[in-house]
C-alpha cells in the first residue's frame, strides 16, 4: 500500500525450519514485528552481526538502501510490517549505530498509523529514525578486528545467559581488558556488555512468557535471574510492570 510517499505492507510468514534471508535493495526497508513465536533471530549488516535472540513485539530492524542485510531465524509462524523507503529521503551514515531489536513505542506507533493509511504519519515517521540514527553515530567506529571480536563474544554470550556470567569472563572471551571491552562493547551497541546481558536475559524472558506455559519462577531460573523476586525488580526497572502483568496485558492484545 502506497502512503504517501512510502509503501507499506503487512506479512504473514511461517517457516518450519532454519531459515535464512537476504535483503539488498535501493530503498531502505524497517521492519516492525508485531506478533509471533521466531525464535534465536540473527541479523547482520554488511557482514557485522546486528542482533541475535528472540524476537519480540515492538521490536524493529533497519536495512539501509545499497547495504547486504541479512538474516536467519530457527522457524516459527509471525506477523510483521514492512515501510519501503526512498533512499533520498533518509540518509543513513556509515558509521551510525545500527537499529536493530530497537524498542521504540512512539515510532513503532508511527508504523502502524502508517499501516493504517494515515499519510500524515509519514513525515513523523520519517523525522523520528533520522533522530534515531543521529543520536546512534559513533565518533569512533570500530575496527574490522575489534568488530569480529565483539560478534564473536555476543555469539558466545547468547547461549549461557542463564549462568552466572561476568563482564571478566566476557572480556577473557574477547581477548580484551575489562575497561577495553566496555569502551568498545558500549561505542557499538550503546549498552555496556552488562546491560546487554541483562537485556537479553529480559528479551529472553519475555519471549517465554509469551510463548511458553511456563510459571515466572521457572523463566526466571532459565534466564539467568538467581529469584523470582530478582526477575520481578528486573522486569519492574525496565518495562515498569511485573512479569505476571506484561503477560497478562500481550495476551489481552493478541501478541501471544
Amino acid at each position: 500500500m502506497d502512503v504517501g510517499r512510502l509503501k507499506t505492507a503487512s506479512i504473514v510468514d511461517r517457516i518450519d525450519g532454519p531459515s535464512d534471508w537476504t535483503i539488498e535493495r535501493d530503498v531502505h526497508v524497517l521492519t516492525l514485528h508485531e506478533a509471533g513465536s521466531y525464535h534465536y533471530l540473527e541479523t547482520w549488516l554488511d557482514g557485522r552481526r546486528t542482533s541475535l535472540g528472540d524476537p519480540l513485539p515492538g521490536e524493529m530492524w533497519l536495512a539501509p538502501a545499497n547495504r547486504i542485510f541479512a538474516a536467519a531465524a530457527q522457524g516459527g509462524a509471525v506477523r510483521y510490517r514492512v515501510v519501503e523507503i526512498p533512499a533520498e529521503l533518509l540518509t543513513v551514515a556509515k558509521d551510525a549505530r545500527v537499529i536493530a531489536a530497537h524498542e521504540d513505542a512512539a515510532l513503532a506507533a508511527l508504523v502502524r498509523a502508517l499501516g493504517a493509511g494515515d499519510d500524515a504519519a509519514a513525515d513523523p515517521l520519517l523525522a523520528a529514525i533520522a533522530e534515531t540514527l543521529d543520536g546512534g553515530v559513533m565518533r569512533f567506529p570500530a575496527t574490522a578486528d575489534i568488530s569480529r571480536r565483539l560478534d564473536n563474544l555476543m555469539t558466545f554470550i547468547e547461549p549461557r545467559i542463564e549462568t552466572h556470567l561476568t563482564v571478566e569472563d566476557m572480556a577473557a572471551e574477547a581477548g580484551m581488558s575489562v575497561n577495553s571491552l566496555i569502551i568498545h562493547f558500549a561505542r557499538a551497541t550503546g549498552r555496556t556488555p552488562a546491560q546487554y546481558l541483562l537485556n537479553q536475559r529480559l528479551r529472553r524472558a519475555r519471549w517465554f512468557l509469551m510463548n511458553r506455559p511456563l510459571s515466572v519462577a521457572e523463566i526466571a531460573f532459565a534466564t539467568g535471574f538467581s529469584s523470582h523476586a530478582h526477575l520481578c525488580a528486573a522486569f519492574r526497572n525496565k518495562l515498569g510492570i511485573s512479569p505476571g502483568a506484561w503477560r497478562r496485558q500481550a495476551t489481552k492484545e493478541g501478541l501471544l
